[in-house]
């Protein structure tokens, strides 16, 4: 099924194109079909499907884009204390907390919820992680805004904010917090939320299993620029950005050190050594290292019959590759192989729809939404 969906103050387009098994012999997926289903999305940071299948994308500037089928896109204002949008900051990341309906509702706009976002407050010369809790309607917007959880601490960068969401089976949530660049130190230090995993119940309160009394937001520690989080079968998988090389995918384990900046397997922009080690005492080693680096952005777990050969797998987009890319958790030789070879678009986030549909998307200005679908459903 084609789904059909007015762009706001643009004219919307579908195009698509077929990939044949001659074209891509290598390729897991041989036979998929690509849609740009929306297109001129301002600089967007996140993607995500309701449970009714209305879209959902959170825009860098503060506000949310509602796509639905059968009506207009509609841009909604998100009122957030002290967003600071400049550099690799303002909203980061959109989580679904509860509602929004389901597929029985014949009016996808007929619904409301609750979100979490992830967003940069403050100012260039001070400013930091933080997360609010949203009430939304899909039809009147923004209902109510409450703050969740901000970083116990300020910086004056406008880069490595983290800021990927979870929710955890339990009931809790995580989301990530980067370094802020020039205070790589600090994701060694217990005491600071710069470079670390960061545990939380929806009140805003740590998590009661928290893995350190002294710092009890603290999931996980020793990491620079965490960009994907999800989780699976009972298991937290991360990736994030080394610095020249070295980014990394992590399985997280509750209380572990990732090594970040003592042990890296990536050069300073500058070519010159960051660190000595890329092995350390108790400080965990990667699943899969990528040097040269792929600048990986998000990542979602694809469970779904649509494209069997990657039921159980991590999806996983990057911006500097251009490619998305594919882990099978049912591989434990961890290896990353690229699919949909046809795209080449830095690429943002990924989501999977109610059909198994993969849809990316892309970065920039004028950014897109891309449905890939199996060629024989089409």
């Amino acid at each position: 099924m084609k789904r059909i969906v007015s762009l706001l103050l643009s004219v919307f387009f579908v195009t698509s194109f077929e990939v044949s098994a001659e074209a891509t012999q290598t390729e897991w997926i041989k036979d998929y079909v690509v849609e740009v289903t929306q297109s001129q999305l301002p600089y967007p940071k996140a993607l995500l499907v309701l449970p009714n299948d209305a879209i959902l994308v959170a825009h860098r500037d503060g506000y949310i884009t509602r796509i639905a089928e059968g009506v207009e896109n509609a841009r909604f204002s998100l009122p957030l204390p002290q967003l600071f949008a400049e550099g690799q900051g303002g909203v980061l990341d959109i989580l679904l907390v509860s509602g929004f309906g389901d597929k029985s509702v014949s009016n996808q706009v007929d619904a409301s919820g609750q979100l979490l976002i992830s967003y940069s407050k403050g100012t260039a010369s001070n400013n930091k992680l933080a997360v609010v809790s949203v009430w939304l309607s899909l039809k009147d917007g923004v209902i109510n805004v409450a703050p969740v959880y901000e970083v116990n601490e300020s910086k004056d960068t406008p880069v490595h904010f983290g800021g990927k969401l979870l929710a955890l089976s339990h009931g809790g949530y995580l989301v990530t917090t980067g370094d802020g660049f020039d205070y790589r130190e600090k994701a060694q230090v217990l005491s600071s939320h710069l470079g670390k995993v960061i545990g939380f119940t929806l009140d805003g309160k740590p998590l009661p299993s928290a893995p350190f009394d002294s710092s009890p937001y603290v999931y996980s520690l020793g990491h620079r620029n965490p960009q994907g989080l999800v989780y699976f079968d009972g298991n937290v998988y991360q990736h994030e950005h080394g610095p020249a090389g070295g980014d990394e995918l992590n399985k997280l384990t509750k209380g572990a050190n990732y090594g970040w900046p003592v042990v890296t397997l990536g050069k300073d922009y500058s070519g010159a050594n960051i660190s000595p080690f890329t092995h350390y005492e108790n400080m965990q080693s990667p699943l899969i290292n990528w040097t040269p680096s792929i600048a990986p952005s998000s990542m979602t777990v694809y469970h779904h019959d649509a494209f069997t050969t990657l039921n159980d797998s991590l999806l996983i987009t990057t911006l500097k590759a251009k490619q998305l890319l594919a882990v099978s958790l049912h591989d434990k030789e961890w290896s990353a192989q690229r699919i949909f070879s046809t795209l080449d678009d830095r690429l943002r986030d990924v989501d999977v729809d109610g059909l198994g549909n993969i849809l990316v998307l892309t970065d920039g200005e004028e950014a897109k939404i891309l449905k890939i679908s199996p060629l024989s459903t089409m």
